[in-house]
């Protein structure tokens, strides 16, 4: 969500590595909220690299993963 988004553009510059994890069944999910506020602000729409999937919310998916047991780490 929010910065992070950049990261699963396609053409960015780590679009092949997400890519190349997305081979190896790690789940990349982008933020939907994140994606409509700058497909507005831009008026273009976000194109994802291959392999990512769109949530409603970032945030209610990173709860949902807390939930299951997941951690969440913060840089």
């Amino acid at each position: 969500y929010g910065p992070g988004l950049s990261m699963l553009v396609a053409g960015g510059k780590q679009s092949q590595r997400v890519e190349s994890l997305a081979k190896q069944n790690i789940v990349f999910s982008a933020c939907g909220n994140t994606m409509s506020r700058i497909e507005k602000q831009e008026g273009v729409p976000v194109v994802l690299s291959q392999g990512v999937q769109v949530v409603p919310a970032g945030v209610a998916r990173i709860i949902e993963l807390q939930e299951m047991g997941y951690s969440y780490i913060r840089p």
